[in-house]
């Protein structure tokens, strides 16, 4: 999805100049003349910068940014000043600007200061405390999950480092939250950044933080996320993307509790609690030198494992009716349920995405369902997953079985849809006797209530045996 930019800008020329300029460069444009206009068309689109002239006809854009922080305190806010009005920028970024930028600029400085605040706020969650989107929290019905959560929560209760493996999507966030939630930090920050979202030459300025001057376009001084978390917690994720020459400095910063900003001079003392995680493999990133030995055993003081969500079956079902509940409600829907169809194929699909994909795909299904959610609204298709049969004990045989099996339920299901739920029309379409289909629907446990059957007389059906002629 392309970043939208939201300008404000009174002068035809200009907003038309600016919005050429931002989209040539890839990102979609709003474009408005007042800050009242501005106000107006905010809360219809997902804003991934606002920028906002100070100039501007009745509303000013100081005041535009105060009325916007009152609906939002996350959304970049960037203001343009005229050259030697740097107090009013100084004033903007008392009220939560995020950087200014003075008149006259060359594009490309915009577009580099741009993609600066947005970036800096998709690595870096700033909110304090330890709320989620939903206030949700990391459940499971699984016993090997829950003592891996037992295990967490035991880890919790001192200042330990603790390193979280998984795959991505299964929750390695959720579970940092946990141990935040049950240390004796629970009321102080909690900050995740994410090492893969930023690019390799600004992580340093976002750990450690950076004095005004210190770089181009460094334009005030920003506290690092060390710095930020001291008294609470910093959770780094995937941290195995980490550039190698950073796994040094952070080292040296967790092993001393100290820092320097980047360009300054004075030693700032830290004490955050860390937790990391990463879905790299360890050993590998080992041996090609990717992750350091030296910070990977800093790191790994405690160990947790999160189970991918094919192996914690009891999971899906219960996170499934989680997440419909919740988009059911949103879209006004509130009656959505899962068919029993829909149930099986949620079970028997491998999740490659885990809980992550899981969420999306109840998402999409609620939007597309009107009163019950069937197999097509899901989305996903059921195939042998080829790389999860290699990781289990199946013999050749058992894979041919399990593919077959699919296969048939596939096609039964299909011709009993076309024959309106008539078995012994879908027996002569499958080329199998009535009894062989009846034992398979059967065996396979092809619920009656999805297929959509025809109640038709019974004289008007096919001449059939009476138990050919009832339903299963």
């Amino acid at each position: 999805m392309k970043e939208n930019i939201l300008i404000v800008e009174d002068a035809d020329t200009l907003r038309t100049v600016l919005s050429d300029v931002l989209v040539a460069e890839g990102y979609e444009t709003v474009s408005v003349a007042t800050a009242e206009e501005a106000l107006r068309v905010f809360p219809d689109h997902t804003f991934h910068c606002i920028l906002s002239d100070y100039r501007l006809p009745e509303m000013d854009g100081i005041q535009l940014l105060q009325a916007i922080r009152e609906q939002n305190q996350e959304v970049p806010f960037l203001i343009m000043t005229a050259f030697g009005t740097i107090d009013i920028a100084v004033e903007a970024m008392q009220l939560g600007a995020n950087d200014f930028i003075t008149k006259p600029f060359d594009p490309s400085d915009l577009q580099g200061k741009i993609q600066e605040v947005i970036s800096h706020r998709q690595i870096l969650n700033r909110s304090l405390g330890k709320d989620t989107r939903r206030g949700r929290k990391f459940s499971t019905n699984d016993a090997h999950t829950e003592k891996m959560l037992g295990q967490a929560k035991k880890a919790a209760r001192v200042d330990t480092t603790v390193l979280l493996l998984g795959e991505s999507g299964s929750g390695k966030e959720l579970v940092a939250r946990y141990i935040h939630e049950h240390s004796t930090r629970h009321d102080k920050s909690f900050v995740a950044v994410n090492c893969a979202a930023m690019p390799p030459e600004l992580l340093e300025s976002e750990f450690f933080g950076h004095e005004a001057g210190a770089f181009t376009g460094a334009t005030q001084t920003r506290t690092g996320v060390l710095e930020l978390a001291s008294e609470g917690t910093i959770f780094l994720d995937e941290v195995g993307d980490m550039p190698p020459l950073l796994q040094v400095k952070l080292l040296r910063a967790l092993q001393e509790m100290e820092i320097k900003r980047v360009g300054g001079t004075k030693t700032i003392r830290i004490n955050p609690r860390i937790v990391a995680a990463t879905n790299v493999d360890i050993e590998e990133a080992l041996r090609s030198g990717k992750l350091r030995e030296d910070f990977y055993y800093r790191l790994a003081v405690v160990t947790l494992e999160i189970p991918p969500l094919r192996e914690r079956p009891n999971d899906i079902l219960p996170l499934a009716e989680y997440f419909l509940e919740y988009f059911s409600t949103v879209s006004g829907k509130e009656k959505l349920r899962f068919s029993k169809a829909s149930k099986k194929v949620l079970r028997e699909y491998t999740w490659p995405g885990n809980v992550r994909e899981l969420e999306n795909v109840i998402e999409r299904a609620s939007l597309l369902a009107e009163e019950s959610i069937l197999p097509e609204h899901l989305g996903v298709r059921l195939q042998l997953d080829y790389e999860s049969i290699h990781e289990t004990t199946q013999t050749l045989p058992e894979i041919a079985a399990e593919a077959s099996r699919r296969a048939e339920v596939t096609m039964i299901e299909r011709v009993l849809r076309q024959t309106r739920g008539n078995k012994s029309k879908a027996s002569k379409i499958l080329g199998v006797s009535y009894k062989t289909l009846l034992n398979k629907i059967r065996d396979y446990e092809i619920g009656k209530e999805d297929i959509e059957e025809e109640r038709v007389p019974l004289s008007s059906r096919e001449t059939d045996s009476p138990s050919e002629t009832s339903s299963p």
